[in-house]
């Protein structure tokens, strides 16, 4: 792709030491405070790409260049270095050029010159044969020239708040003129390729069809206006915004129980859990008892057969002499242990008798909480038949009701649009009917642009403008009959003030040249503005992040590698400094204007009196 961008600006002659300045491919920040020679540079930037200075757009090179004499440009192209030099006051350019598509040579800034610089950039644009566009509707046409196009690329500081269109040529008022070049440099159409003009019957048989869709639309809209309206009639002496915040009101509270409800019931359930934790106890310490008692019981049915057994056995007859070997038998029967089993029976009695008593006890103590969890089940109950009979269908009322009157907000807001849809249409009725009628016009260069091109356009710039946080960013587009931006169908003059047109116009522009890259057109690699920032104005403490011009020139930072900017601005009016960074392709150029520290100015030995 054919293009070029700037590489160095230099500025020598009059005994001065040259001045200079140099560019990076990326984003180029020129800051300073007034009266340090900024604005110079985009002056003689201008001079060397072929400006002629009149009364109209004068030019800082001529009434104030401090004795230097002569501004060189260094731009880099697709196949190599152009040098354009140029004398202060002079009309040719001396051209020195490493691209073979560029002829080294001096060249004249005439128009009517044979030999005019206005060859030198269409050719590194690509252009290489002479394109006319036209100039008016009539069908009249004017050769296409580099001056005429360097608007979208290049804004000076006089026309950068401007009223009218970015895309205009600043100082004319030949909108078809722009838009035809415009045109050209998106799709390559010149006035060869340009559509007749509709037939007057044909543009005629169209109006009428379209004054009879927009009474359809007018009657459609009453019809349904007529309906909502008839939905809140009852309600037109209600005021819907104090009962919906009434209403709200209430559910907070009916929020507020039931949150309190389910507090109490969560405090309840652990009390049970508690409770039934004990009673787990004391069952398991009467399951314990019951084992014990029936282990007491065997015990003393154990000792009772002893004791009893014994006593009988004293009381039987003793054998003298062995059953066995005849011997005679000397010991009596021991009966000691008849008395201590009597002893240990007395003993277990007792502990059974103080197991009774402890079984009690623990029984009482397991009724008690069996009627306490009782106690509390039944709260638990009252609180849950609160909340799901009585305070969910309370919140289900008024959450039903807070509908019902958000419905009639919404109506509200309806009607409100078709009333506006309404006026629009009445206007565009009576504007269509008391239009002139239809006359022959030979061509209509707006006709030129198809939807798809514009509605690329126009994706792009609502993109950079929410990036940048501007308001009604979504609604912005272009009136191709005004050929400038609007949003939410106000125009920017209507909508902005000098600032905000500043600004504003930036965006459009450096959107407007990247979109003609993106498509393959003509456009060089360069977009320059001087004071785009400096109108708007925000106090520099008070910048918040999302501010406009922080978030733009975050945009341009975070997009440096894709192609060249050049911004100069008021240090005081920048949302902040960027970092230098080369490998990020961000390039700061500060200006200090204090002769002791850093770079005073653009011009070497040029001062502001006011500060010696």
């Amino acid at each position: 792709m054919n293009s070029f961008y700037f590489k160095k600006l230099t500025v020598s002659g009059g005994g001065h030491k040259s001045s200079t300045i140099d560019f990076c491919p990326g984003f180029n920040l020129i800051i300073g405070p007034s009266n340090t020679g900024k604005s110079f540079v985009m002056d003689c930037l201008d001079y060397a790409l072929g400006a002629m200075p009149s009364k109209r757009r004068p030019s800082k090179v001529i009434d104030a260049n401090n004795g230097y004499e002569t501004i060189t440009l260094e731009l880099q192209t697709s196949n190599g270095i152009v040098s354009l030099t140029r004398k202060i006051g002079a009309n040719k350019i001396d051209v020195k050029s490493d691209n073979p598509t560029v002829k080294t040579q001096k060249y004249s800034v005439s128009a009517a010159s044979k030999n005019n610089i206005n060859s030198v950039f269409l050719s590194l644009l690509g252009i290489t044969s002479d394109h006319m566009v036209l100039s008016s509707e009539s069908g009249k046409t004017q050769k296409l020239t580099w001056r005429s196009m360097l608007h979208l690329f290049f804004i000076r500081q006089p026309d950068v708040a401007r009223e009218s269109s970015p895309f205009t040529i600043p100082g004319w008022f030949a909108t078809t003129a722009s838009m035809s070049t415009l045109l050209f440099l998106l799709t390559g159409k010149d006035a060869n390729n340009s559509e007749e003009a509709e037939d007057p019957a044909i543009r005629k048989a169209k109006k009428k069809a379209l004054i009879t869709y927009i009474r359809s639309k007018l009657d459609a809209l009453g019809a349904k206006r007529s309906d909502l309206e008839n939905l809140t009639e009852k309600y037109k002496d209600v005021d819907i915004l104090k009962s919906i915040e009434d209403l709200k009101g209430k559910m907070r509270d009916i929020h507020i129980q039931i949150e309190n409800a389910s507090s109490k019931g969560q405090t309840i359930i652990s009390k049970i859990y508690e409770l039934n934790g004990k009673l787990s106890e004391c069952e398991t310490v009467i399951h314990s008892f019951s084992i014990l008692h029936q282990q007491y019981e065997s015990d003393i049915q154990r000792l009772e057969f002893i004791i009893n057994g014994g006593l009988v056995a004293k009381q039987l007859p003793h054998d003298e002499v062995c059953p066995f070997c005849n011997s005679k038998i000397t010991t009596s029967p021991d009966t000691k242990y008849i008395n201590a089993s009597a002893a240990e029976l007395k003993r277990i009695r007792l502990h059974l008798e103080e197991l009774f008593t402890a079984n009690n006890s623990v029984e009482k103590k397991k009724q008690a909480i069996l009627a306490n969890i009782k106690s509390l089940e039944s709260q638990k109950d009252e609180v849950d038949s609160l909340v799901s009979k009585d305070l969910i269908p309370q919140l289900s009322s008024f959450q039903k009701e807070l509908m019902d009157k958000m419905k009639l907000v919404e109506i509200a807001s309806e009607l409100n649009t078709l009333k506006q849809y309404e006026s629009q249409y009445r206007k565009e009725l009576f504007d269509k009917e008391t239009e002139d009628e239809p006359t022959a016009v030979k061509h209509k260069i707006a006709a030129g642009f198809d939807y798809d091109l514009i509605d690329g356009f126009e994706q792009k710039l609502r993109t950079i403008l929410k990036a940048s946080k501007i308001g009604g960013s979504s609604t912005a587009r272009l009136n191709m009959k005004s050929f400038d931006i609007e949003i939410n169908g106000i125009s920017k003059i209507a909508l902005m003030g000098g600032g905000f047109c500043a600004l504003f116009n930036t965006i459009a522009a450096y959107t407007m040249s990247e979109y003609i890259i993106e498509k393959g057109g003509y456009a060089p690699h360069f977009f320059a503005v001087d004071s785009s920032l400096t109108q708007l104005s925000e106090p520099e403490k008070k910048i918040k992040p999302n501010a406009i011009k922080n978030n733009f020139v975050q945009y341009l930072i975070n997009n440096a590698l894709k192609r060249q900017v050049i911004m100069i601005e008021q240090k005081r009016r920048m949302p902040f400094i960027p970092t230098e960074a080369p490998d990020k392709g961000v390039h700061v150029i500060e200006f200090t204007g204090d002769k002791h520290e850093g770079r005073y100015g653009f011009l070497n030995d040029v001062y502001n009196i006011d500060t010696l």
